[in-house]
């Protein structure tokens, strides 16, 4: 479906920056790297990588990984702003509709070849076939993309059917990256699936990748502005792949990574720590409730399609209890749209302070409505709540706690933790979501509600992991994309409003729990990691001192 955006709409990529201070003295800092103080950084990678391919990849330390060796048209710097790479310039036309991107003259692949305007061709066909079946193949569709043609080797250029004003920067997304195509072609099937089976054009190459340990990259002599790299920023840059955090912080306090994320009774006592941040992250933690819409007949999920369960559900969870036990910089969810993601185009004001917190804690409205919902279905309720048991001592704390307020107001909640390769596998796709209730993640793609927005309608089958269906929603949101939402940027934003109470307040069609914290301990003899909330976090600018 097409998606016409407003010409209006006024998109703000907001970033929280950190990169530590330096400590002041030519010693390294407790916990730094014996290699720190050269060229070389380690840095924690909290969830696993799961794939470099941009048809699979739909997680941020994918996404991360792709970015620090790969180059779309354009880049973000530490402001979120797109900037030059892969193209060095571009121009809009007039009414906003057509890019014309000139990409770099002498560019190349890693392998040598040039890198041509086919490349963008060949990726974004491969990323649109409904035969791949990428998961973020829709992206084409938010932005309204009717056409791209490679006008020569050097001329990459793009139309759209209405102004977009996320779009040049949603380019910099990984899922838009280049493919050298000759190069993919000769692999096939074992594209990307190790470190010799793919080619970059980006500052780093990826040198070592050994699934559940680490990742490394070392600088690629052949990227555009590998002088200036060379001279600038991290020559090697190692992500180890540890999900527990005193692990972690052990690893850290012995030397041995130059990053560390912290849980919630780690804050406390490292708060005062050299290089100590803690930022609110653009990721909405969320309950994705099955309602029966799939092959498996799960019996939970049969019953978790009567709306008075569901509400149960909303109101049983005391997300500012959550947050206060999670510790880590985390904040109770408001609704589904995140805090600082987007700003009313008219007055400014966050999306989170228009709408006000639409999620409240109340047993004993969850006890009604339980009983509501109880006598309706003739028996009590029991279900299983699926999470990432590799994910984070974080996600672990939080789907205890959920299981015991759901609990106290009389269902019964088995625990299912999955790795989160195999609980992505189990959300799967609208016919076959083989789960009851997911403790899930979306972290915006842009800066703007429609990131959420789209998630949830009846379309997105890839993302809807509950098969949420209203009438009232999709109205809302089709106004919002297709209707008077168009022309009229306070529209656009109203309904965005009205949609996110449709699903949130009237349907529970989902229940937001937390919006993540990043508390973590940054060397301080290292700066440059870029922290984007609606974007992801970039490691390409890494400063040794």
């Amino acid at each position: 479906m097409k998606k016409l955006l407003s010409l209006l709409m006024i998109l703000l990529l907001l970033v929280g920056c950190s990169g530590g201070n330096p400590s002041g003295n030519d010693a390294p800092a407790e916990g730094a790297t014996e290699e720190t103080t050269g060229k070389t950084v380690t840095l924690q990678a909290p969830t696993p990588l799961i794939s470099m391919d941009t048809a699979v990849a739909t997680d941020g330390t994918s996404f991360s990984a792709m970015t620090m060796c790969m180059s779309g048209l354009v880049s973000l710097d530490a402001d979120g702003n797109p900037v030059a790479d892969a193209a060095e310039s571009w121009t809009v036309s007039d009414d906003g509709l057509t890019y014309t991107f000139k990409l770099r003259d002498g560019a190349v692949w890693s392998n040598g070849d040039p890198v041509t305007a086919n490349d963008f061709v060949y990726a974004w066909d491969r990323m649109t076939d409904p035969e791949t079946a990428a998961d973020y193949g829709f992206l084409w569709d938010i932005c309204g993309i009717e056409s791209y043609t490679a006008v020569d080797d050097l001329t990459f250029e793009v139309k759209l059917a209405a102004p977009s004003g996320f779009f040049l920067g949603l380019t910099a997304f990984a899922s838009m990256f280049p493919m050298n195509a000759k190069f993919a072609e000769e692999k096939g099937d074992q594209y990307a699936l190790s470190v010799n089976d793919m080619v970059y054009n980006g500052p780093y190459v990826m040198t070592s990748w050994t699934s559940g340990y680490s990742f490394e990259f070392e600088q690629n002599p052949t990227y555009w502005d590998a002088e200036n790299y060379a001279k600038t920023y991290a020559q090697k840059v190692i992500f180890r792949e540890i999900t527990d955090t005193q692990t972690a912080l052990m690893e850290y306090e012995q030397g041995n990574l130059d990053t560390v994320s912290l849980s919630g009774e780690q804050v406390d006592a490292n708060s005062s720590a050299p290089g100590f941040v803690n930022r609110l992250a653009g990721y909405m933690y969320y309950l994705a409730i099955n309602q029966g819409n799939n092959h498996h007949n799960r019996t939970g999920a049969a019953d978790l399609s009567n709306v008075n369960i569901r509400k149960a559900m909303s109101y049983a969870i005391d997300r500012e209890e959550i947050a206060r036990v999670l510790n880590d910089g985390s904040v109770a969810a408001g609704g589904i749209v995140p805090i600082a993601l987007a700003a009313n185009p008219e007055t400014g004001a966050d999306f989170r302070d228009d709408q006000g917190y639409i999620v409240s804690y109340d047993e004993a409205k969850a006890k009604e409505f339980y009983a509501k919902g109880v006598e309706e279905l003739g028996h009590d309720v029991t279900f299983e709540l699926l999470y990432g048991s590799d994910e984070g001592d974080s996600i672990i704390k939080a789907a205890e706690q959920i299981q015991s307020y759901l609990e106290a107001v009389g269902f019964t909640v088995n625990l299912n933790p999955k790795p989160k390769k195999e609980r992505l596998d189990l959300a799967g796709t609208a016919d076959d979501h083989d789960f009851d209730v997911m403790l899930t993640r979306w972290g915006p793609d842009y800066a703007d509600p429609q990131t959420y927005m789209d998630l949830f309608l009846e379309a997105s089958v890839d993302y809807n992991d509950g098969g949420y269906f209203s009438e009232a929603y999709e109205a809302l949101v089709h106004d919002a994309e297709f209707g008077a939402g168009v022309s009229d940027a306070s529209v656009r934003w109203q309904d965005f409003l009205d949609a996110e109470k449709q699903i949130v307040v009237e349907d529970a069609g989902v229940v937001p729990v937390f919006q993540a914290g990043g508390a973590m301990i940054i060397n301080p003899n290292i700066s440059g990691i870029e922290f984007h909330s609606a974007a992801v976090d970039s490691y390409r600018h890494i400063v040794v001192k």
